[in-house]
């Protein structure tokens, strides 16, 4: 049986562990063994405080977690160079280890440690990327030693042609989500109400509560708020219910298991632009409003949803009753809806699994 390391993290952002995850389902029932590795732990101390400390620095410190972020997207040579000398010895012994007869990163950090590792100590491995950023993506993907590169969009292709990437290296794969998300074959219809779906639609925990109470305004909505892992903001929200602060149109949710469910009937989602909520809501027919972002690694996630016309933009809850209006009145709301009936994101994962399957064989 074939093995297949998948380089990952589990606590920066849920695109990794998730885009890890549809790989793995793919690729198992072919009959490969998979092992997925979270490489922080691997930089020792630093890098279990810097994985732990992500949430908060994001929501608590943006404007140092955007200034990290730019230091890896202006010297990723120098970010490179720090990773190697703190991972390369654990590293190659994890892979000495497992002995796997290709390696997969959906990381952009650990692009060239891996290779550099691969290559410094004569291992014959394949190594292959599975990038999940959809516009703009971080300088640390472009490893040229990397024998294969999936990539989401064309854009994102012709950033890695602009860098010299050897076309024939590389594939627009779409992206690696579950699939349990139900594929309709005809547009969204409302009828006697809009269902509006809220996922985390900001970092910010006051501006969660502005966006909740200003959606629910809107005429004959049924709005529901997913949590998800933010504690805080469930038990805010949790303790408004209780004193009567929330308008009854609205129930709250915390960590959930039925996301497609909820995907599947709602009309519209606000949501931070998180490429891996975003590309769910795509596949369920789903308009997204892109509600924030994080600093730095999603600052221009939100073009792929306006340039491809498939929702709005818009972070300030202040205006966001004036937007919706606007979109549900007008025949704007049909348009997108009809958008994104004709608009296909391939999965990833499938093609991924593919590849893998006509060349380790």
């Amino acid at each position: 049986m074939k093995k297949v390391l998948i380089i990952m993290s589990r606590r920066t952002g849920h695109g990794h562990k998730s885009g890890a995850n549809a790989i793995t389902k793919k690729l198992e029932p072919l009959g490969y063994e998979v092992k997925q590795l979270d490489a922080f732990p691997l930089m020792g101390r630093a890098g279990v405080w810097a994985e732990y400390s992500y949430v908060e620095l994001t929501i608590k410190h943006p404007l140092w977690y955007d200034l990290s972020y730019k230091l890896g997207y202006y010297f990723p040579a120098l970010i490179h160079a720090y990773l190697y000398g703190k991972i390369h010895k654990n590293l190659l012994k994890k892979i000495q280890e497992y002995n796997p007869d290709l390696i997969i990163t959906v990381h952009s950090m650990f692009t060239q440690v891996i290779s550099k590792t691969l290559r410094k100590n004569n291992l014959n491995i394949p190594f292959y990327g599975a990038v999940i950023d959809l516009v703009d993506p971080p300088r640390l993907w472009f490893d040229k030693a990397m024998d294969y590169c999936f990539v989401p969009t064309e854009d994102v292709k012709a950033d890695f042609l602009k860098r010299g990437y050897d076309e024939k290296k590389i594939t627009v794969y779409g992206f690696p989500v579950r699939d349990d998300i139900k594929v309709r074959e005809t547009p969204k219809t409302i009828k006697d109400k809009i269902n509006i779906l809220l996922v985390n639609p900001s970092v910010n925990l006051e501006k969660n509560i502005e966006f909740v109470t200003e959606v629910a305004k809107i005429e004959n909505a049924s709005v529901k708020m997913v949590c998800g892992k933010d504690e805080a903001l469930l038990n805010k929200m949790n303790e408004l219910q209780k004193d009567g602060k929330l308008p009854n149109n609205v129930q709250v949710f915390g960590f959930v298991t039925n996301m497609n469910e909820l995907l599947d009937e709602a009309h519209i989602l606000l949501t931070k632009a998180g490429p891996n909520m975003m590309i769910e809501a795509v596949n369920s027919k789903t308009i997204v409003v892109v509600t924030g972002h994080i600093k730095g690694q999603e600052n221009r996630n939100h073009e792929y949803i306006t340039k491809n016309n498939l929702g709005i933009q818009c972070e300030n809850p202040k205006v966001i009753y004036k937007k919706l209006k606007e979109l549900i009145e007008t025949k704007k709301l049909d348009e997108y809806l009809n958008n994104l009936q004709k608009f296909n994101v391939p999965n990833g994962a499938e093609i991924v699994a593919e590849y893998v399957k006509n060349h380790i064989k």
